[in-house]
């Protein structure tokens, strides 16, 4: 999976993003930015700049992140070359290079942060700011890809920089779709709280056959010892838990939450028998 994320990974750039002069984030942006002042073909700028942050990373990060990105240090420029040198070239709008470009390298990113690999790039300028200065690392690369788009608005122009900045975020867009997407089933958590706790409880586990936890909690005002009752259950399954609440307390006090990660008996696999 990895190396078909790094594959996909290498057409959003050789195909969109360096054809359409895209003024993106990341290495790709940063060797188009670099285009104008060093006479090197942009794919062989990607190269060079991703190898030495590999470098870099793997001396100030250790074992793990050399592990973690070897696969994708080793494949992408053969990859990229490949991409670039033996496809027919292409000359493409830069607003569908941005469109196209950022779309399919988010979908790219997000495979390979799933299946445990990491692209490198601008990626170790935040791993390192994380672990020398305790910075977030999100907040370190949205700076970075914001400074280096903002940074082409004296050479390219103002309109480069707007179609970079729409890249920068459906790349961001559809990494976390992508993410998403490896995660459990989505669903709705209940939390109830009534006196009739057990009959709601008893009518949950037979007429909608969803498992439940009774949870002893305490009234911040009152201090008085209360029972919670807890279920998970399918986005199709809402309309009935309230019926059921409904019928039997309608003066229950519920709260409703969407959940983006179950796993488990009942969502993720079967329930036992």
């Amino acid at each position: 999976m990895i190396e078909i994320a790094t594959l996909l990974f290498a057409f959003s750039i050789g195909l969109f993003i360096l054809p359409g002069n895209v003024l993106t984030g990341g290495v790709a942006g940063i060797a188009t930015l670099l285009k104008a002042y060093i006479p090197i073909s942009e794919d062989y700028l990607v190269i060079i700049i991703n190898t030495l942050l590999f470098i870099i990373g793997s001396l100030l990060l250790g074992k793990e992140f050399f592990l973690n990105t070897l696969i994708y240090s080793v494949s992408y420029p053969f990859m990229l070359l490949l991409v670039t040198r033996q496809l027919p070239p292409i000359k493409i709008d830069p607003l569908l290079g941005a469109i196209y470009g950022g779309f399919i390298g988010g979908i790219a990113i997000g495979i390979m942060f799933r299946n445990g690999g990491s692209s490198g790039g601008v990626d170790v300028f935040a791993l390192i700011m994380e672990k020398y200065f305790n910075v977030k690392p999100s907040n370190t690369v949205m700076v970075i890809d914001a400074l280096t788009v903002i940074a082409g608005l004296y050479i390219y122009g103002l309109n480069s920089v707007l179609i970079g900045l729409l890249s920068v975020y459906l790349l961001s867009f559809s990494m976390e779709r992508t993410i998403s997407m490896y995660r459990g089933i989505e669903g709705k958590k209940f939390e109830i709280i009534s006196d009739k706790y057990e009959k709601i409880n008893e009518a949950i586990l037979k007429k909608i056959d969803r498992g439940t936890t009774i949870i002893t909690a305490q009234g911040g005002y009152s201090h008085q010892e209360r029972k919670v009752l807890m279920a998970v259950v399918s986005d199709e399954q809402l309309s009935e838990v309230k019926k059921v609440i409904d019928e039997v307390d309608p003066d229950a006090f519920v709260i409703i939450s969407d959940v983006k990660d179950v796993n488990g008996e009942g969502f993720t696999f079967e329930p036992r028998l």
